[in-house]
């Protein structure tokens, strides 16, 4: 007993010292991503490599690193990938970034419309699986046509994302795990109530800072170059369009009815439709994006690390308590800086309910799926879907995003967003 009360102490030193090294060693690999033109390391593998040496250094053990990974956001986003993928593969991407690009004359324009129609699609689709989606779009909006410049079109697609995804629950992982693990009545009715009005604020101010800070382009002239491209596969285009459709209704319909669905299988279900009705089901799996279901993996290994380590209770300290509006915007905002918007939420979850945030705080938990997915648009690693995006583009020879390019990028948008969120939840 006397050598366990010694043991003790020098194994969670050990483990806070392992964990910091690692969180160190991983998030300055991101860091270095474009500043360092050796440094090109994947940011899936480097999250990857951080999972690892969680587990291999003893900071988590493999039944806590197996148990630290949420498999009902991993099912959804699967399921979310493969209705993208589908849409991808039936040719319909392509077709819809001619229509983009050819009725739209001017940047500008362009930027616009990337920004509102990414915004309200991310309403319905998960903004993860909507940036696996609409990368391509733009990419090939970029080869498609003359003066288009693909760098600012893909921060209007992040931003865009974020924005509209905090309006609904099922637009993103954090919101999905707010409204089915924080008790909050009629989830679907209460984010639309308090969100939808700021959303569409910040959509609106989003574009006119996107037009300040890209003002050397967004006066260019457009000019499409090749002619209008025939779906590939028309049923299956129209099959995975009527699944996001019909997945959409039931669960809108399943909130105002009070019937209670599992939001991951009910997307799982559409998922299987779309394998089992097309021939081309082995070039939709092999096209899903399993890259970013293996960052996610390692991230909620990375981030059970900070938790068993004790990273993040010193972390806690400096932070104002998530009991009030301004702590709880504080910590979202900050703390998905260090550990990504989604473990953020996981982990903050079950400390605001220890400090008495019940399911009647209608407001706190907003305030926690506002703040912590608009953080996404302050740095990369933010938002997964930043990640998404950078990656997504690179993978076809697009540009990518380097860390403070988005910080210059992000972080007047991210204070102007804020501002309207919080204003409008303090007056509700």
């Amino acid at each position: 007993m006397l050598i366990y009360s010694y043991a003790l102490p020098v194994l969670m030193e050990y483990r806070l010292i392992a964990a910091s090294a690692i969180l160190a060693l991983t998030y300055g690999l991101i860091f270095a991503r474009g500043l360092v033109r050796r440094i090109n390391v994947p940011i899936w593998l480097v999250m990857l490599i951080g999972a690892v040496l969680m587990v291999m250094l003893g900071v988590v053990s493999p039944s806590e690193a197996y148990a630290s990974i949420d498999l009902q956001v991993l099912v959804f986003l699967f399921s979310l990938f493969t209705i993208s993928s589908a849409l991808e593969v039936s040719g319909f991407l392509t077709y819809v970034a001619h229509r983009l690009v050819s009725s739209s004359r001017k940047m500008s324009k362009l930027i616009g419309r990337v920004l509102v129609y990414s915004a309200v699609m991310s309403m319905f689709i998960s903004n993860d699986g909507l940036s696996a989606a609409f990368t391509p779009i733009l990419i090939e909006s970029g080869r498609r046509a003359r003066g288009v410049d693909v760098k600012p079109l893909l921060y209007a697609l992040a931003f865009g994302v974020t924005i509209g995804s905090v309006a609904i629950p099922i637009g993103n992982p954090q919101n999905l795990l707010i409204a089915l693990e924080s008790g909050l009545p009629r989830p679907f009715i209460t984010f639309i109530i308090y969100l939808m009005v700021p959303t569409a604020v910040n959509i609106a101010v989003t574009y006119l800072i996107l037009l300040a800070l890209f003002r050397n382009v967004a006066g260019d002239d457009i000019e499409v170059s090749a002619a209008e491209p025939r779906l590939k596969d028309p049923f299956l285009a129209k099959f995975a369009l009527a699944s996001l459709a019909l997945m959409v209704i039931v669960l809108i319909l399943s909130d105002i009815l009070g019937i209670n669905l599992n939001t991951p299988m009910v997307a799982l279900l559409f998922a299987a439709a779309i394998y089992a009705v097309t021939p081309r089901r082995d070039e939709v799996l092999f096209n899903v994006d399993w890259q970013t279901l293996v960052f996610f993996a390692g991230l909620f290994i990375v981030s059970a690390g900070t938790v068993y380590s004790g990273i993040l209770p010193i972390l806690a300290r400096y932070l104002p308590s998530p009991t009030s509006l301004v702590g709880i915007f504080a910590s979202g905002l900050l703390v998905s800086q260090v550990i990504s918007n989604v473990p953020m939420v996981a982990i903050y979850i079950p400390l605001m309910r220890s400090l008495g945030v019940g399911p009647g705080d209608v407001k706190d938990w907003l305030a926690l799926a506002a703040s912590s997915t608009i953080a996404g648009n302050l740095t990369i690693i933010g938002a997964a879907s930043n990640i998404i995006i950078s990656q997504a583009s690179e993978r076809r020879g697009g540009p990518g995003f380097s860390y403070l390019e988005f910080v210059k990028y992000g972080l007047p948008t991210t204070f102007a967003n804020a501002l309207v969120y919080f204003a409008f939840l303090k007056i509700m």
